[in-house]
């Protein structure tokens, strides 16, 4: 899956949905098919190191599909097709936020940051993350952690993915249909499988029915916190043949399909230094 960003205002279904207003996500490409159990959620990964935080209040509710500013250089975005309901709050403090959803067929929050896809993202600078989360439910489904994006000219859709549910992402799209293995890398001292998998006909952000690449890299090992070096995994991508266009986004995200749960980033930072 992913959504078709900014553009093709697919309407979501789930809960209030509305007008889809930035736009919807290029349906069925996200994924579930790999190896159930090899890092439901990271269960026994990252988790016993990563930092106590105390959970944030307040915030703003939204439950339909809608788009806006999360304060500083943040933006967000609620994305949601089909049947179930899905709601996520924006604290207004860095790129932190909350979703919880039910039964949803498909959906997605995010915040990061958003550019004006001019550059590519070598000519933006050097980007990265820095998060920490706790998650609830994904027992069915699947469920995505990590970080998010678009690029134009090439259209291409891009993952990041270091947590899941109880499902682990690998070669087979949501619909059934193979991803194709890229290769391996290793970002963080840690070893990513990086997958491609085309779109044929599906929305985008620049508009319905368009053909695109998807990208993804895997984490092998799951895990609730740590640092992301976002622009690492774009130069490992190059490396092995995959081209990128002009960057639109690059933002910490969450993605639930045909399934139930919650998810607090108490942590949440996407930064560029140029």
């Amino acid at each position: 899956m992913g959504k078709a960003g900014a553009a093709s205002g697919h309407g979501g279904s789930v809960s209030a949905a509305g007008s889809g207003a930035s736009g919807g996500k290029a349906n069925g490409g996200s994924a579930n098919g790999g190896g159930a159990g090899s890092g439901g959620g990271g269960a026994a990964g990252a988790t016993g190191s990563c930092p106590v935080a105390k959970p944030l209040t307040g915030g703003t509710k939204y439950c339909s599909n809608t788009t806006g500013n999360a304060g500083g250089n943040y933006s967000y975005e609620l994305w949601a097709s089909g049947n179930g309901t899905g709601c996520m709050n924006v604290f207004g403090v860095d790129a932190a936020f909350s979703a919880t959803w039910t039964n949803v067929e498909d959906f997605l929050a995010r915040i990061g940051l958003g550019f004006d896809r001019s550059k590519t993202p070598a000519q933006i600078g050097t980007l990265s993350a820095d998060f920490a989360e706790t998650k609830t439910g994904g027992e069915t489904g699947l469920v995505y952690v990590g970080i998010y994006g678009w690029t134009v000219d090439p259209l291409r859709e891009y993952y990041i993915l270091d947590d899941w549910g109880s499902t682990k992402p690998a070669g087979l799209a949501s619909d059934g249909t193979p991803r194709d293995m890229v290769g391996v890398i290793t970002v963080d001292g840690e070893v990513y499988d990086v997958w491609n998998k085309t779109r044929t006909n599906k929305p985008a952000i620049t508009g319905d029915n368009k053909t695109f690449d998807q990208y993804f890299s895997i984490r092998q090992k799951a895990r609730q916190c740590g640092h992301i070096s976002i622009s690492t995994h774009f130069n490992e991508w190059i490396r092995l043949g995959l081209k990128l266009g002009n960057l639109v986004e690059a933002k910490l995200l969450l993605e639930a399909q045909d399934t139930s749960g919650t998810i607090e980033f108490s942590t949440a930072k996407v930064v560029v230094v140029k």
